[in-house]
């Protein structure tokens, strides 16, 4: 390698000297020096000299910069790692090491250098290329006897790092040195560099190994959001006359451009810098060529021009196309355009206050990132891609503010400004009354002072918080509706008739209500015909006027109740006008609407109801009158007509049938005869008032041939595009009666109708689509979504073209929004860790306890109380678990079958479809009810259980059926149902008594009157054997405790949810009791008849009934089992199965359990606690051992067994049980506590009972610490423990919830005296007061207390008139009035209104004893005359009288504090001026309920005068609460919707809009009217013309083979034409850039993997010197095996094939190989070998010279 310098170019050479011993010494000149590669050689000596991963090993080294040692370096042998040495460049990326040495002899694991960039900052551009230097230096040295102008080789993949230089203009390329100078790059446009001869990676923060790649954007790990991606394809039409034209532009700084060009016309690029210079190159050779300092390489192919220039671009390039032959040019060009204006957050602005706590904000400002200027904000507004930041809040000056002096009294609120926050208004009443409908409040941002004042402020100060929603869903149930019953059958027996059903308005809980539309209301009444003749005289009377059917039809009328439309209501009908025969019956029929704001119903002229009127009058029929001999026999005659002798009416026949088929109708005849000859005459000669009357029969009864009938066709599903319009289509048969009957498909002959055609079939005008909001960017807290919007139109064949947005009307509809999750940052209750399994083999439970957590918004989980989750719902707590299978069957004789009842009463309260239950108790339930029962089993397999009812077996049928897991269900309750149901698993069940409840709220009876319960008689299991195992004490427990459900899997469903718990309390279907909750179900009936959960008649009927019902249960119970005393109904029926006693069985009986009578718990404070068991046993700290006795009988004795929740107990020494059923607990604690089974059985039976222990807690109310304020709302409901300030009349709930164990009794009193009559105490221990007045203002305080002890917490109430303005106002002035201002050393001031109090303190302990002296404008107050004043608190406050004179001024107060003199003053100002609440303001509506108005805050002094506000700007401002107002309809006004897209996509068409009547009423709710109600008023228009010129749209190609380029293994690329098309099919380049299809994707190619093969090295060309060896590289097939070309593996870098090798001197003559000599012995390099070796003579020199 030669060194040399650049005579040419100013460089500076910086050496790193080698040897310790010399000194570099650098020419300070401006001339750039460049380091060698041996620069970066470590001092000292090595042992080896290798490339690549192989790395020196050092001798020695410089102690003086060692760094400390590691404790890993220490481990591993390493010394410290040395300083990094200099940089091998000043400037362009270059390279610094750092040493350390192996401190065990060279045994050290990895590597003794590292290296890391530095000097990467760009060169000037005169300093020229760093490889170029090198290869120049050169320059003067022979090669193979000549010297030669040496330029690099800049793209050498094989060898990256070797100097490869090439002879300028000759073809001789040559490798001068193995290695270049580090920092030089591998490649020509790549940040990586060499160092050691090594290519190292750098990312593009000039980082060694780092991966960090410039974005699209030239940004450097950047996301590409700076920047937008612009493609598209341009098709300019050139002729001789317009020679050239303009395709396209590329503003200045983007990047990647490309352009693709086919076609014979000649492409100009013309440039515009900024400085206003402009430069155009036509291209015609390729290669690379330079436009206004960029590169541009050109490619030019048979048909194809390619231009790439990868910017970024330093001027504005215009693309043009210059005419060179009729055919046209198709150009595609694609480039990444920087968005010009971007936001930039700017520093945060000066805090709010100096000390105290305050805020400070930040901001954005737009820059052009041209000029790095300030612009206004719509420039980046301009860019859909820019997202202003929101604004960042935090606090400043936290640091509490120095008092004036230290007795001045500071308000909590003074140490610290709160923040501003988000305050809401009450929601307005739903937009509709069902249905699903909207309602809003308004949200402000609102901020408080140091006073308290809270004002309205700018929303960006709260934006720190998330805003809340100001608009939801409300009213989402369904509409009323009509719901028809089944038909009645015909009223006649032959012919003609009517029949009927009954049509109710249900609502959507199934209950009978007003409120569906008149218009649709189905008919109740229809013709129906018997196809029997009739063979009797036509009567006269028609059948509508026949008993019982009209009777019938008049009472199925349904009563109508006036809406809140105007609807007609018909009063009572009269009684019949006659007592017999036929008469007249009528009604009056009212127009009335209903006012939802007073709920009153007002009367309306007829003409205001727009529904058909019901009909005023009816026919009616009281009976047949009595006949006399004087009656008429001809209905229609008033009176008898003589006969005409000798000629008579006779029936003569019938006529042709009126049809063929499906019944038709023959018309009788008469004609006048002779009564001698029968002969037919004239009809003069007969009485025509004797004729008979016109009858007809009916004639051809059969159906006729049936035929497809269609219905109308529905309307079109579309008004634009292509919609759809259905219609039914049937085959029917005609039948009697003018109706039809449904036939087969198979028997109508003709071809079938269409049931579907298209329809408006026109383009549709343009519209905006959005896609779906993408979730959010965060998780929790605020971030932001993100959805497509596009503008398309929907043309006459269906598809949708994509339009630019301009060609859209109405403004876009927004792609961005923020959003916020605040559900994670509030409590919630999740599962702690799974306990193991319940079992060590085959399937069992695992149990965990709830937490609650909350998260931080650092993202930190905080476990909280459990109280902060109150209300939540639990996570699943139970989930099931498998261990390895158990040895044994599951199902084997030493397990028996257990069924677990669930001991509850059901009543139902409303009709519902279907309720779900748990064998083991009684249920009340209303008829056509759809129950199922569910029987949970152990030990047992469901398939197998059996059901009976009554004592009889079941089976599947029709309305009854057995699931596969062993659950019953009922279908539509009936009273066929009634009776005792009995789950059986082999020998052990568990019954469920089913009763129903009838129409008049009694009792039903069975049919039958089977109603009883056969008695035991078990089943056996599949092996045919009875168990006889001694069961657990889970057997027979009661579920009713909680704690027990909650362990216990059979009562959770999948969720761990408990099942079949239905919550007592409104709106539930049925009621579900605990035995003991019975009572009180019977002590609150009152109150629950009140919140309307049952009637009045029901509540006293079921209490009578069911207790009735229950008595006889239990007496029946007794009576059965005689060993068992049931105290009341109340009382838990014991658990017990008996097996059936058959021949040969030995006679004894069976176990039983013997218990005692209940009075109460057993919570007693005794030290040894000794209960039956059946009782619930309180543990307190008083009790050192308890024990349960279990005292059984039967023959044989039976044996016991205890259990614990279920799970067998086993003896230990705290727990233990003998012989006789004791079971003995000694020192019992909370692991204690549980439900405690006892279980005796023998061979007859057995018997179980259970016990609940539990720790005894006292009461403990979650009192609330918040003080709620709330003049505004009607009802209130606060937690006791705050004060509570609210309005007269308001309703005000005080909530006590409380803890304990026994359950605490919640009582309420009041400090004042007793509780008033508005006062009543609910169910779940609330107090509730209605109508609160300003004697219900008081301390209220809940009282809760069980055995162990009590609770107390109190909230003190407050009643105020007026508004919320003037209660607080008077609040502040009171607390200013009774306030004691604190005198200060350094002075203090106050304002006090004439009439306060004046009181003002001075600074001493309340200790001091000794004089106090008071003055007035330096005056003693005995000296100042005329002022009334009292001196209070041992002389340490003043108090004046500001009353009747003057009291402003200065006053003092003096007194001796320990050796000093003490002095305070305060200055007292009179307050002239005050804040009072003026007169309402004007009505902000006319009318509708949005109209609100406010009262003025005017400053006045004491006599009235209004004064300007900034006179009393002191002084705490009332704020005016605003009142609704013009609460009234408004009147009726036309309103249309916004204009719909143009019909037509291209050309002219249409635009519509719908236009209808609406009037805003009173309550808000909009009303469509009829277009009459607005005649008065010129109606808009719906339809226009409009045109539009979006007639392009791209048009894509078929997918290419995946022939492309390989990117990876297997992967590679595929590409497809796009191009722009007038609706003409003529290429158009008007198509937007930004919607074109992609061209290219990836795809999977077989041909793409492939990996570089390499074999060995050859043997090195020379012996010394500098010789080199190589290898081959191939690119392989993975699979095939075969060789490819080199470029199908061009993907992956390609293994170097040559290196050099045997790098030693061999040895010659001692002479100078370079003209550079002098200059390496003037800086002493001779030390270096190569320096050495290249100027051997002068080196000899300078060492013989010294």
């Amino acid at each position: 390698m030669e060194f040399w310098i650049l005579p040419a170019c100013r460089i500076t050479v910086m050496v790193m000297l080698i040897s310790s011993t010399v000194q570099g010494v650098a020419d300070r000149t401006q001339s750039a020096y460049f380091l060698p590669e041996f620069a970066l050689s470590p001092q000292g000596s090595f042992l080896e000299d290798t490339t690549e991963e192989q790395y020196l090993t050092y001798r020695y080294d410089d102690q003086s910069s060692r760094t400390t040692r590691s404790d890993e370096d220490r481990d591993t042998g390493w010394d410290a790692w040395g300083a990094w040495s200099d940089c091998s460049r000043t400037c362009g990326g270059g390279a610094s090491y750092s040493l350390r040495r192996c401190l065990n002899g060279g045994n050290c694991e990895g590597r003794n250098i590292r290296y890391r960039t530095c000097s990467n900052t760009d060169c000037p551009p005169e300093s020229g290329d760093f490889r170029a230097q090198q290869c120049s230096a050169h320059n003067d040295i022979k090669y193979h006897g000549q010297t030669y102008e040496w330029i690099p080789v800049t793209s050498d993949p094989v060898s990256p790092c070797a100097l490869r230089c090439q002879a300028q203009a000759r073809s001789l390329v040559v490798e001068l040195a193995p290695k270049v100078l580090d920092g030089t790059r591998c490649k020509a446009d790549s940040l990586d560099m060499c160092i050691n001869g090594v290519c190292q990676e750098v990312g593009c923060d000039r980082q060694l190994g780092s991966k960090a790649k410039e974005d699209n954007c030239g940004m450097c790990a950047g996301d590409s959001s700076t920047c937008r991606l612009v493609r598209g394809q341009g098709l300019p039409h050139l002729s001789p006359e317009e020679p050239v034209k303009t395709v396209f532009e590329v503003p200045m700084g983007s990047r990647g451009l490309r352009i693709t060009a086919k076609g014979p016309d000649v492409i100009v690029i013309e440039a515009h810098a900024p400085n206003n210079r402009r430069e155009e190159i036509v291209f015609s050779s390729p290669g690379s060529h330079s436009v206004a300092n960029n590169t541009v390489e050109y490619q030019r192919g048979a048909e194809r021009q390619t231009f790439r220039c990868p910017g970024p671009l330093y001027a504005n390039f215009s693309i043009k196309v210059k005419y060179a032959g009729p055919k046209d040019t198709v150009m595609q060009f694609m480039f990444y355009q920087p968005i010009r204006y971007q936001w930039r957050e700017t520093d945060f602005f000066p805090c709010s206050v100096t000390c105290g706590g305050g805020y400070q904000l930040n901001s954005a400002d737009c820059i052009d990132i041209r000029s790095n200027k300030t612009v206004g904000e719509q420039y980046c507004h301009s860019y859909p891609e820019n997202n202003k930041p929101k604004p960042k809040l935090k606090e400043c000056n936290m640091d509490p503010c120095l008092e004036s002096d230290g007795f001045k009294e500071v308000m909590p609120y003074d140490h610290f400004q709160p923040l501003p926050r988000w305050e809401q208004n009450p929601w307005t009443s739903c937009s509709v009354s069902c249905g699903g409908g909207t309602q809003e409040r308004s949200v402000m941002c609102v901020e408080e002072d140091v006073h308290g004042q809270v004002s309205h402020v700018e929303e960006w100060k709260c934006t720190h918080s998330p805003q809340p929603i100001s608009k939801q869903d409300c009213n989402t149930f369904v509409c009323p509706k009509w719901m028809a019953m089944e038909w009645s059958q015909c009223t006649v027996t032959c012919g003609p008739g009517l029949r009927y059903r009954v049509v109710l308005c249900v609502d959507h809980r199934g209950q009978h209500t007003g409120g569906c539309d008149p218009h649709h209301k189905p008919h109740i009444k229809e013709d129906c015909l018997v196809p029997v003749a009739c063979h009797k005289p036509q009567e006269n009377q028609p059948v509508e006027a026949k008993l019982p059917w009209l009777k019938q039809a008049q009472g199925l009328e349904e009563t109508k109740v006036a809406l809140e439309d105007p609807t007609f209501i018909p009063g009572p009908w009269t009684a019949c006008s006659v007592s017999c025969g036929l008469g007249i019956q009528r009604r009056l029929v009212k127009c009335k609407v209903l006012l939802s704001f007073t709920q009153t119903e007002v009367e309306l002229p007829i003409e205001e109801c727009d529904e058909e009127k019901p009909p005023s009058q009816r026919a009616c029929d009281s009976g047949p009158c009595s006949e006399s001999p004087d009656s008429l026999t001809w209905p229609l005659g008033s009176q008898e007509i003589p006969e005409q002798h000798g000629y008579d009416w006779e029936y003569m026949g019938f006529t042709a049938c009126s049809a063929s088929c499906a019944a038709g109708k023959q018309m009788a005849f008469v004609r006048c005869v002779s009564t001698s000859g029968r002969e037919i005459v004239d009809d003069a000669l007969c009485s025509s008032s004797r004729a008979p009357l016109s009858s007809f029969r009916i004639c051809n009864p059969q159906p006729c041939p049936a035929r497809w009938e269609v219905s109308v066709w529905n309307p079109c599903s579309g008004s634009c595009g292509v919609g759809l319009q259905t219609r039914s289509v049937s085959c029917v048969r005609p039948v009697a009666g003018n109706r039809t009957e449904p036939a087969s498909s198979i028997d109508c002959v003709e071809s079938r109708p269409p049931e579907i055609q298209a329809c408006n079939q026109v383009a549709c005008p343009p519209a905006w689509v959005t896609e779906s909001w993408q979730q959010c960017s965060h998780s929790c807290g605020r971030g932001s979504q993100w959805r497509k919007v596009y503008c398309k139109q929907r043309l006459a064949t269906g598809s949708y073209r994509r339009l630019r947005d301009e060609e859209c009307p109405g403004n876009k509809p927004a792609a961005h929004r923020t959003c916020f999750n605040s559900d994670c940052l509030l409590p919630r209750l999740e599962g702690g860790e799974w306990s193991k399994c319940s079992v060590t083999c085959g399937k069992g439970i695992q149990r965990r306890e709830p937490v609650c957590r909350r998260q931080t918004a650092s993202g930190q989980l905080v476990t909280l109380d459990r109280s902060a989750c109150g209300g939540l719902s639990l996570p699943p707590l139970v989930r099931s678990c498998r261990m390895s299978p158990c040895s044994r069957h599951r199902y084997s004789k030493k397990r028996c079958p257990q069924v677990m009842g669930l001991n509850r009463i059901y009543i139902q309260t409303r009709q519902e479809k279907r309720l779900t239950f748990t064998v083991g108790g009684r249920a009340y339930l209303l008829p056509k009810t759809s129950i199922t029962v569910k029987c949970p089993v152990r030990h047992f397999p469901k398939a197998q259980i059996r059901w009976e009812n009554n004592g009889n077996e079941l089976k599947s049928s029709k309305r009854l059926s057995i699931t596969k897991s062993g659950a019953l269900r009922i279908y539509n309750l009936d009273a066929g149902d009634i009776g005792v149901y009995r789950c059986w698993a082999n020998q052990d069940s568990e019954k469920f008594v089913l009763k129903l409840i009838g129409h008049n709220n009694r009792l039903l009876e069975h049919p039958d009157g089977l109603e009883k319960d056969d008695g035991f008689h078990s089943y056996l299991n599949k092996e045919g054997v009875k168990c006889h195992e001694q069961k657990g004490s889970a057997k027979k427990t009661s579920k009713s405790d909680l704690g027990w459900m909650q362990k216990n899997e059979f009562y959770r469903d999948d969720n761990g949810q408990p099942k079949d718990t239905l919550a007592l309390g409104k709106h539930s279907a049925a009621f579900v009791l605990e035995p003991a909750q019975f009572e009180e179900l019977v002590r609150n009936i009152t109150q629950l008849a009140e919140s309307g959960d049952v009637t009045d008649e029901m509540a006293s009927l079921l209490i009578s009934k069911i207790m009735e019902d229950l008595a006889i249960t239990e007496h029946g119970t007794a009576n059965k089992e005689l060993s068992t005393t049931v105290d009341n109904y109340s009382n838990k029926t014991p658990n017990s199965s008996t097996p059936s006693l058959g021949k040969g069985i030995k006679k004894g009986s069976r176990a039983k359990i013997v218990r005692q009578k209940l009075h109460g718990n057993a919570m007693s404070f005794q030290r040894d606690l000794r209960i039956h068991v059946g009782r619930t046993a309180y543990l307190t700290n008083a009790t050192h051992s308890l024990t349960l006795m279990c005292p059984t009988r039967g023959s044989p004795h039976p044996t016991l067994s205890w259990s614990k929740d279920g799970a067998p107990l086993q003896n230990s020494e705290r727990i233990s049980w003998d012989g006789s059923g004791e079971l003995h607990l000694s020192s019992p604690d909370l692991r204690d506590v549980g439900v405690y089974g006892c279980t005796a059985s023998n061979d007859f039976g057995a018997d179980s009972e259970r016990s609940h222990v539990l720790m005894a807690e006292s009461p403990k109310i979650a009192v609330s610490r918040r003080n709620t304020s709330d003049l505004n709302s009607r009802s209130v409901k606060v937690v006791v423990g705050g004060s509570v300030h609210v309005r007269v009349g308001a309703n005000v709930t005080l909530e006590c919830p409380v803890k304990g164990v026994p359950q605490p009794t919640v009582s309420w009193q009041r400090k004042e005296g007793p509780l008033t009559t508005s006062a009543s105490t609910l169910l779940n221990g609330s107090l509730l007061l209605r109508n609160v007045t300003l004697q219900d203002s008081g301390i209220y305080s809940c009282v809760a207390a069980n055995d162990i002890g009590k609770s107390v917490a109190l909230s003190l109430l407050r009643v105020a008139e007026g508004s919320a303005g003037e209660s607080e106002h008077q609040s502040l002035n009171e607390m200013n009035r009774k306030r004691v201002l604190m005198a200060s050393p350094i002075g203090t001031s106050i304002t006090v209104k004439p009439g306060d109090i004046l009181r003002i303190g001075c600074p001493v302990v309340p200790s001091h004893r000794k004089p106090i002296t008071w003055s007035y404008q330096n005056k003693t107050l005995k000296q100042s005359p005329g002022r009334s004043y009292r001196i209070l608190v041992g002389g340490r406050v003043l108090e004046m009288n500001t009353l009747g004179g003057k009291f402003d001024g200065r006053y003092e107060c003096q007194t001796q504090t320990g050796n000093q003199q003490l002095t305070a003053w305060v200055h007292v100002l009179s307050q002239d001026f005050d804040w009072r609440l003026g007169s309402w303001s004007t009505c902000s509506a006319s009318c509708g309920n949005r109209g609100a108005q406010v009262r003025k805050v005017r400053c006045v002094t004491t006599d009235g005068k209004e004064m300007p506000p900034s006179d009393c700007h002191r002084l705490p401002k009332p704020i005016s609460q605003p009142q609704p107002c013009n609460l009234l309809d408004c009147p009726p006004s036309w309103v249309s919707t916004v204009w719909s897209r143009c019909s037509s996509a291209c050309g002219r068409g249409f635009k519509e809009r719908r236009v209808s009547c609406q009037q805003v009423e009173a309550s808000g709710s909009v009303r469509v009217l009829p277009s009459a109600a607005c005649d008065g008023t010129p109606r808009p228009k719906d339809r226009d013309a409009c045109s539009s010129q979006a007639c392009v749209e791209w048009i894509t190609g078929s997918w290419g083979k995946c022939t492309g380029r390989c990117l990876g293994p297997a992967l590679a690329t595929q590409s497809r034409t796009v191009s722009c098309h007038h609706f003409t099919n003529s290429t158009s380049k008007t198509c937007d850039a930004k919607e074109r299809p992609p061209t290219t994707r990836n795809c999977s190619s077989e041909l793409c993997d492939v990996h570089w093969k390499v074999l060995p090295w050859r043997t090195c060309t020379a012996a010394c010197g500098s010789g080199f060896q190589s290898r081959r590289v191939e690119c392989v097939h993975r699979q095939k095996k075969k060789t490819l070309p080199d470029q199908q593996c061009a993907w992956q870098p390609r293994p170097v094939t040559w290196q050099h090798c045997n790098i030693t001197y061999c040895g010659s003559e001692c002479q100078d190989r370079t003209h550079y000599c002098p200059v390496v012995k003037r800086l002493r390099l001779c030390q270096v070998d190569l320096y050495r070796q290249r100027c051997c003579q002068t080196c000899s020199q300078d060492t013989s010279t010294t």
